[in-house]
């Protein structure tokens, strides 16, 4: 017997009725810092920077001290999703309008490696980047890329979508003038095994 080539068309066009209840999958990760692979100087109340000296002044062009504080590592459960770090300074959420990060850094995620320890280089924190002399809080807000709600969402710049969450590590610099040193890179030692001088 012959089935006519319409029919067959339709039998292959069946489809198989599938599942719908939904996929249970695991939590979302809370990256956050290792801190048992900090430097001694971040475990300190406040880190001292010394960002210039009447000799620095001089200079051509002029020198001046910044905070080099080397690599974080970042663990994330997940070594599949982006996470990213927003790096804030003085974020103040009765600001109306607090200022957005001073950077983001994306660390990538990926399927080629089971590995849960990322490698996070911040930048060089000097006086300007901080805002000039006195003591400032820099945070770290560290969370899946995916999961940062939009900037105008309380609170700004750092709220999480639901079911997200974010982690945060937070130190505190205090940028003061030495008026018994010439140059930020006299001896005695500098004030924090982070501060290097810098002639660019």
């Amino acid at each position: 017997m012959c089935v006519p080539a319409a029919a067959l068309l339709l039998l292959q066009g069946c489809l198989v009725p599938q599942s719908v209840e939904p996929i249970t999958t695991r939590p979302h990760t809370i990256p956050h810092v290792d801190v048992t692979k900090l430097p001694n100087f971040l475990l300190q109340p406040i880190i001292p920077l010394d960002p210039q000296g009447p000799a620095d002044l001089l200079q051509n062009p002029p020198c001046h001290c910044k905070l080099v504080l080397g690599l974080f590592a970042v663990i994330a459960d997940d070594p599949t999703v982006d996470v990213d770090v927003r790096i804030f300074v003085d974020y103040d959420v009765n600001i109306p309008r607090p200022p957005g990060p001073v950077t983001t850094v994306h660390l990538r995620g990926g399927f080629d490696s089971s590995v849960t320890t990322r490698s996070l280089e911040l930048p060089d924190f000097d006086s300007s980047l901080l805002g000039g002399d006195g003591v400032h809080v820099v945070e770290l807000v560290i969370g899946e890329a995916a999961g940062f709600a939009s900037d105008t969402v309380f609170p700004p710049h750092r709220a999480m979508l639901p079911d997200f969450e974010s982690s945060t590590f937070k130190f505190v610099v205090q940028v003061a003038h030495d008026q018994k040193r010439q140059s930020c890179g006299d001896s005695p030692p500098p004030p924090s095994p982070a501060q290097v001088k810098s002639c660019p």
